[in-house]
């Protein structure tokens, strides 16, 4: 089970074919993961939400979205092979 003790942030980005292939290379590898996916553009900020009091004009959508992947701690290393960093 994956907890904040014994997980470690592998990879954080806005780009979703690249959080695709890190996942594909971690299954690959047999490697479990977590992952999380937060909307900034949904963000509370008092009276509603920042799309709902700002828009979104000019925000581009593939910047909407930020992609974050968890490995175990003694994983890490594998990880950071497996997806060739």
């Amino acid at each position: 089970m994956f907890t904040f003790f014994n997980s470690e942030s592998l990879w954080i980005g806005t780009d979703m074919k690249r959080f695709h292939e890190i996942r594909d290379c971690l299954d690959t590898a047999g490697i479990p993961y977590k992952h999380k996916v937060k909307n900034h553009s949904a963000q509370w900020t008092g009276r509603g939400t920042l799309r709902g009091n700002m828009g979104s004009l000019g925000i581009s959508a593939d910047q909407m979205y930020q992609y974050e992947i968890f490995v175990y701690r003694k994983d890490l290393e594998k990880a950071g092979y497996a997806m060739d960093l």
